[in-house]
């Protein structure tokens, strides 16, 4: 189908149920596209995602850049908030055999997708966590955003669909009760060196960090990449000030990458 057209329903089309009318008449379905670094994915070509990979080669490139800047062969990367995996396969790729990736998404509906793309472009060093993270141990309750941007979904009941209807759009696109875990439940399975971690969870980022104080006294995270979410922080009476105090608690020196991406390092 042409780029323009798909282009047209993605980012014009409004509101998102009328995206998802066209998606449905025009039979739109998940492809596998080649970028021109050699990587596959196998994405929905009308979503926010697929629309970037086609028309652009990459996605969010503020991100990309840091990701490839920092990584080499050999690292260890978290990829929190991986979604369909772009980030992850993109480490993947860097880390190498001797490498690691941990990429951590908690929607059931993207797992064979992640899985996919790792098979799609061979490899074997990453390994899907199928789990939500906060700040314990538990469960929540996870509003999932429409097809055309997966990664929208948040456990914050302040984020999306805050225009028009909000009741009746969480329940038309419905929820997922999702198993959360804190990251230092995980810390037996990280090494004792990550070179980066990347978190993009709608909002919930102070929780994960807030459930992370073991890795981060002991140093374990060497550089973590936050996309901040204000709306979401502000209705869970959290601010992007609150994360730059937690870290520079332990150590961390903030960069700002872009508007509401920020880099934090170890000093």
């Amino acid at each position: 189908m042409n780029l323009q057209l798909l282009d047209f329903i993605g980012n014009k089309l409004r509101p998102v149920e009328i995206r998802l009318l066209a998606k449905y008449i025009l039979r739109i379905r998940r492809k596998a596209i080649q970028l021109k670094d050699n990587s596959i994915y196998f994405i929905d070509p009308v979503s926010n995602l697929g629309l970037q990979l086609q028309k652009q080669g990459t996605y969010e490139p503020e991100t990309t850049d840091v990701i490839v800047s920092l990584l080499s062969a050999g690292d260890t990367f978290v990829d929190l908030g991986c979604n369909e995996g772009y980030f992850s396969i993109l480490a993947g790729k860097i880390c190498g055999t001797q490498g690691k990736v941990f990429a951590i998404e908690p929607q059931e509906r993207l797992w064979e997708i992640i899985i996919k793309n790792c098979q799609l472009n061979g490899l074997s060093n990453i390994e899907l966590i199928p789990y939500g993270i906060g700040a314990e141990n538990g469960e929540l309750l996870l509003k999932l955003y429409p097809s055309t941007n997966t990664g929208a979904s948040s456990f914050s009941d302040a984020y999306n669909f805050t225009i028009s209807a909000p009741w009746l759009r969480s329940k038309l696109y419905g929820t997922q009760l999702v198993k959360v875990v804190t990251l230092d439940h995980l810390r037996y399975q990280f090494p004792a060196d990550i070179k980066l971690i990347k978190i993009d969870i709608e909002g919930f980022e102070y929780e994960a960090l807030n459930g992370a104080t073991m890795l981060l006294r002991e140093k374990v995270f060497k550089n973590i990449l936050i996309e901040i979410h204000p709306q979401a922080l502000h209705g869970m009476a959290q601010n992007e000030s609150g994360i730059d105090e937690l870290l520079a608690s332990y150590g961390y020196l903030k960069r700002v990458v872009m508007k509401q991406l920020n880099l934090y390092t170890l000093q």
